[in-house]
């Protein structure tokens, strides 16, 4: 008898200890990291595994920052381990997108993407699979942004960073410029806020699904007047569609991205003004600003500028200054009084990352290198 209230009293702690903070190193068992695979599975030297998990924690508490778009040639080498760390303001609804362009064989590149206003120090590590990565940014802010290749990883590769819309765009042939109307606006002398944005276009412009989807309802009320309401079939969200001169479409039916669901009208109290489209999204909690998911953007060339007769080493002249960023407009992280040794990280137009050989990191013009 004592020995089953022993197994039963351990058997409490232990559950105790799951649904606390012991409910995330459990979920962990079962969820790991591709970092924590690679960590487990590695067979080299224990010095090097040290080495490559420590230049990860410098990465991750790395002051530099980049702007959605960054484009680079970066030099990697099997002895540095370097992993590089970029802090860049996203917002919800972005696709964020990582891309690598390599002409060699294809070691292992792991991706961290943390948001700043995360808890806990959990590894949200994944790999470049076919050389690109994908994102949708769940919440707006400053998040950092972690590349790694593997170790022993020798070879030069080329780096982009940056988003797309992660939905289409809901008036056929329309762009950004047509879009003027924001989130946030004030309605009613004050009294409400808009929760869209309106996207101006001639009466009879088609409407289009921005996703797969199905429709929810239909109709012809309200401040909206004729307005379709459509359920994304991969996140749940709600997207709704105000102000249509025709409905193209009915509850129930199933539309697929670009579907004509109607055509661009006034009605409403829309009526007696231009033509537009009010666009809406309303995920599970509330409603959230549509822009950034179907905001267009160009996509950042790819950097050209390093062979593999480029070297890894150089001088920085005197009386240079390293940025956290590129651009004079950022931080100094450092001034140069006399010439210094340093390392080349990867290079950006006029800016190179650099790595001093005291350890202190960030961009610098390229004509203040020797």
């Amino acid at each position: 008898m004592k020995s089953f209230k022993s197994l039963l009293l351990l058997i409490m702690l232990f559950f105790l200890a799951v649904s606390c903070d012991g409910l995330k190193t459990a979920k962990n068992i079962f969820e790991t990291s591709e970092r924590v695979k690679y960590e487990r599975s590695f067979k080299g030297s224990d010095s090097l595994m040290n080495q490559w998990k420590t230049n990860y924690s410098l990465a991750r508490n790395s002051r530099l920052t980049i702007e959605d778009g960054f484009s680079a040639d970066v030099l990697s080498d099997s002895i540095s381990l370097h992993a590089f760390g970029y802090d860049v303001e996203l917002k919800k609804g972005d696709l964020l997108i990582i891309e690598i362009v390599r002409d060699y064989s294809e070691p292992k590149i792991f991706i961290d993407v943390i948001a700043e206003s995360s808890t806990g120090d959990v590894s949200q590590s994944n790999l470049i699979k076919d050389n690109r990565f994908t994102k949708l940014i769940e919440n707006s802010g400053l998040h950092k942004v972690i590349i790694q290749p593997e170790i022993k990883c020798n070879g030069n590769f080329k780096l982009r960073i940056y988003t797309q819309p992660s939905l289409g765009f809901p008036v056929a042939g329309k762009g950004n410029r047509d879009v003027q109307s924001f989130w946030g606006a004030s309605r009613d002398g004050g009294n409400r806020n808009h929760e869209g944005v309106d996207i101006f276009a001639a009466k009879g412009t088609p409407v289009v699904a921005v996703a797969n989807g199905f429709v929810t309802r239909t109709g012809n009320q309200g401040l909206g007047g004729k307005q379709v309401w459509l359920r994304d079939s991969s996140s749940g969200d709600a997207y709704y569609y105000a102000h249509l001169d025709s409905i193209l479409t009915e509850s129930g039916k199933q539309v697929s991205i670009n579907d004509t669901i109607g055509l661009v009208g006034n009605t409403g109290n829309a009526a007696g003004g231009l033509p537009h489209l009010h666009f809406g999204i309303y995920t599970s909690s509330d409603a959230v600003d549509p822009y950034p998911y179907i905001r267009k953007r160009d996509v950042p060339k790819v950097m050209n500028v390093i062979n593999k007769t480029n070297r890894i080493e150089t001088t920085i002249k005197a009386k240079s200054k390293i940025y956290s960023g590129l651009g004079e407009k950022y931080e100094v992280i450092q001034k140069i009084n006399t010439k210094t040794k340093a390392k080349i990280l990867a290079v950006s137009g006029k800016w190179v990352h650099i790595k001093t050989f005291d350890g202190n990191e960030g961009f610098i013009l390229k004509e203040r290198l020797d």
